[in-house]
């Protein structure tokens, strides 16, 4: 079971990265580690650093993937992100202005796509 949830997670990734490609995002890294956690996505669009969730759900019936991004999440997101740019300072001086992005993925249960929203700036939309 474990092992699938990481290859649907890993899909999830996948289909992010793509649809923020063509949404003119460039990607910088994927799963950044620490302690503290773990940042999906970390891309970057005009002179903004975005770091970004996946969450994915298949099919609708457990509720909505929006559901489980709560406070504490967008809490360690942030901190997360403070640990990146402390790591690599010339990222940050690079990009003046950073956010924490949500994307919220729904498929039909062959795997198709149903729905993928991009939520900008949840610390101040989502929760």
């Amino acid at each position: 079971m474990k092992n699938l949830n990481y290859q649907t997670g890993k899909f999830g990734e996948d289909l992010a990265r793509q649809y923020l490609i063509k949404k003119g995002y460039k990607i910088l890294t994927s799963n950044f580690r620490s302690r503290l956690g773990e940042i999906d996505i970390i891309a970057t669009k005009k002179n903004t650093l975005v770091f970004i969730e996946v969450k994915l759900k298949i099919g609708e019936e457990t509720g909505q993937p929006e559901e489980m991004i709560n406070h504490k999440k967008v809490n360690q997101i942030q901190k997360m992100a403070e640990i990146f740019l402390q790591t690599n300072p010339s990222i940050g001086q690079k990009f003046p202005f950073w956010r924490v992005d949500a994307i919220c993925i729904v498929l039909d249960p062959d795997r198709s796509s149903k729905r993928i929203t991009h939520w900008k700036n949840i610390n101040n939309e989502m929760v």
